[in-house]
């Protein structure tokens, strides 16, 4: 099951997130970072994801349409660096889900601990656009929106050893401001009903190694895996996933690509669909370019961004598929 829910501010997560190659603390004192806006478009097929013009569905047992929605696209990455200690403040954007374009803010520090890498802690808060269905299973009525929200901490540590692995665990509690899973289906126990609960408390490992193969380029391969314990045990799941990424970088020119493939296992049958678990294999693809020193002027850059997902649910009303483009302007400091 791909979740939908934040799709413009993921991109613009994953855009940062990727485009960047190890991230040495600076030498100096002082503020550096980057801010940058764009626009972009989506192709959405998902009966989760709140957008616009997919406020009704007609159907639990039919796969979703697909509808278009239109985004601004912000970038932010910001930090300050006490050089003496090799100590830095960072606030910036953390992905949580890159298949499901689920991102968080982070307020953390990051330490270099002499050779033997950078270890970091943060605070996260997922909450801004991430708007879901009260009840995403109202049939042939307008659904109403709420928001979603998620706190909790970040754990991470880069060149792990003087090497080029990296590891790191998010946990977070998520919670539904208004949750009315399946209120609207008639006939559904109070049981029933509380086993599509969607709040609760998610765990993520992420683990790669970076493979520098050439001048200026990079390769990483990762793993993932994932916990979701919420308060509905159709709802709660672990997930296993891959990913390959690459990345090249020089004074004019920046290009990433990235590949995700994830395996997605539900602890228990969901009442709306004869018990049978909503488990899915899901995969995602994104390019993204930036060419530096715009018109001239060193700190700025233009950037555009693709990205392609699907997921195939064993329950077709979970399928999804996105399409997203994008372009922008980048300040650097």
């Amino acid at each position: 099951m791909m979740n939908m829910r934040t799709i413009c501010v993921g991109l613009s997560a994953l855009l940062a997130a990727q485009l960047a190659m190890a991230d040495p603390i600076p030498e100096e004192n002082g503020f550096s970072g980057s801010i940058g806006l764009g626009v972009g478009g989506n192709r959405v097929k998902s009966n989760l994801f709140k957008g616009d013009k997919n406020q009704r569905t007609n159907s639990l047992n039919s796969a979703p349409e697909s509808h278009n929605d239109s985004f601004a696209l912000p970038v932010l990455d910001l930090s300050y660096t006490f050089a003496a200690s090799r100590t830095q403040i960072v606030f910036d954007s953390q992905i949580h889900d890159p298949l499901g374009m689920d991102d968080t803010l982070e307020l953390g520090v990051r330490q270099q601990v002499g050779n033997n890498g950078i270890v970091s802690a943060g605070l996260l808060y997922g909450g801004l656009n991430k708007n879901t269905w009260t009840d995403p299973y109202a049939v042939g009525v307008d659904r109403d929106g709420t928001k979603r929200k998620s706190t909790g901490l970040l754990l991470g540590w880069e060149n792990i050893m003087g090497t080029g692995f990296k590891a790191q665990l998010t946990q977070r509690n998520i919670k539904i401001d208004d949750e009315r899973s399946g209120q609207s289906v008639a006939g559904l126990s109070a049981a029933d009903r509380a086993t599509l609960n969607r709040n609760g408390d998610a765990t993520l490992l992420k683990a790669g190694y970076e493979w520098a193969f050439a001048p200026n380029q990079t390769l990483t391969p990762g793993l993932s895996w994932g916990k979701d314990k919420l308060d509905g045990g159709a709802m709660s799941n672990k997930s296993y996933g891959l990913s390959l990424d690459y990345a090249y970088s020089s004074d004019l020119n920046t290009f990433s690509a990235g590949l995700q493939f994830r395996k997605q296992r539900f602890d228990q049958g969901n009442p709306l669909f004869g018990n049978k678990k909503a488990d899915s294999n899901a995969y995602a693809v994104d390019l993204n370019y930036l060419r530096h020193q715009l018109f001239g002027e060193k700190a700025l850059s233009a950037f555009v961004s693709a990205a392609y997902g699907k997921s195939n649910a064993d329950i077709s009303f979970y399928d999804a598929e996105i399409r997203s483009l994008g372009v922008g302007l980048i300040y650097s400091f």
